[in-house]
């Protein structure tokens, strides 16, 4: 497993981000495709969570579909997502702690990424990438969140 930071500063309320983040099916609205990340899909008709268990989500990637779930949420605080690929061979943790610092938001995002089987040898292209790809999250959640109106 390898890991990687990043923090950023966001000039809104924590709630405000929290619910950003929570909303996986509104980052086709201000997530853009990338060479990494084309896009993000909710099963239809799953806006708010299931009854019997948490949000679920695809997410398409260079590397194929990644199935994720939410599976930890602590309101306006934390949110844990779980990421891997059908196969298994490409297993990730992503948590955004979300804190409020008198009047601004640090965000904290954390990805934890594993590989197995023939992924293994390109484990550090992979995590280069997903570490680029999760700054460009980051500015991307900070530029949507601090937009007016």
């Amino acid at each position: 497993m390898r890991s990687f930071t990043d923090t950023i500063e966001i000039d809104a309320p924590a709630h405000d981000v929290y619910a950003t983040l929570r909303a996986v099916d509104a980052y086709p609205g201000w997530l853009t495709h990338s060479m990494v990340y084309r896009g993000t899909r909710v099963p239809p008709g799953q806006a708010a969570p299931p009854p019997d268990g948490p949000p679920t989500y695809v997410d398409a990637t260079m590397i194929g579909r990644m199935r994720g779930e939410l599976v930890d949420d602590v309101p306006d605080r934390e949110l844990r997502f779980h990421q891997a690929k059908p196969s298994g061979r490409v297993d990730a943790l992503i948590v955004y702690d979300v804190e409020d610092s008198g009047g601004v938001t640090r965000v904290t995002r954390v990805g934890q990424l594993t590989t197995h089987g023939m992924y293994r040898a390109v484990e550090p292209m992979f995590v280069m990438m997903a570490a680029r790809e999760s700054r460009r999250t980051m500015k991307a959640l900070k530029a949507h969140v601090e937009a007016p109106g």
